[in-house]
């Protein structure tokens, strides 16, 4: 027992004195999002779909993109749909796209509510020196068709904000493009 006791601090000093290394060990691969979108020199937030002619039970992804939009430090989104044509069942659903930087300076709220209404908010922390600008996918909505018939989501106007770091309205807000996206289900 003392030989065993012995063998064990010999074995524990070893490892304080020379440390000890953890194997690094790759995550398993994720797969990658898509987020791709069609180039334009509008200036609009639009919903984009790689397609838009689906069939009852498939999945799909809706895009919210941001196009030429500049010192952009936060916005906020809220996107209406039929919810007996399209399920999207969670806010583990919506994704947050490449548009903002996502880091330790970035501040995000997802919700979905069976109503058939998605929002979003995210944001830079103040103080960070952080604005994004250009165009690019902002979030993604991961779908699944429902029932035939024709449904569109819509950006709800009065619920979108497009802002600046001193917490006014991006430059030229209102000339903004609203676009919305129409689905076929077959």
């Amino acid at each position: 027992m003392i030989k065993h006791t012995i063998t064990l601090l010999t074995v524990i000093g070893i490892i304080l004195i020379t440390g000890c290394k953890k194997d690094s060990v790759s995550p398993p691969p994720v797969a990658q999002e898509d987020y791709s979108f069609p180039a334009s020199t509008k200036f609009a937030v639009t919903l984009y779909s790689n397609q838009t002619n689906y069939k009852v039970g498939d999945n799909f992804d809706a895009k919210l993109v941001f196009y030429n939009l500049q010192d952009v430090f936060g916005a906020a989104v809220e996107l209406s749909f039929d919810s007996s044509f399209i399920q999207i069942t969670d806010s583990s659903k919506i994704l947050i796209g490449p548009y903002f930087k996502i880091g330790d300076s970035t501040l995000s709220f997802r919700k979905v509510e069976q109503i058939g209404r998605a929002s979003i908010g995210i944001s830079y922390t103040k103080g960070s020196g952080l604005v994004s600008g250009g165009s690019d996918a902002v979030m993604k909505l991961k779908c699944k068709a429902r029932k035939n018939g024709s449904t569109t989501f819509s950006i709800n106007s009065s619920n979108l904000e497009i802002r600046k770091s001193d917490g006014s309205f991006i430059n030229n807000f209102n000339g903004l493009q609203k676009e919305n996206l129409t689905i076929n289900i077959q």
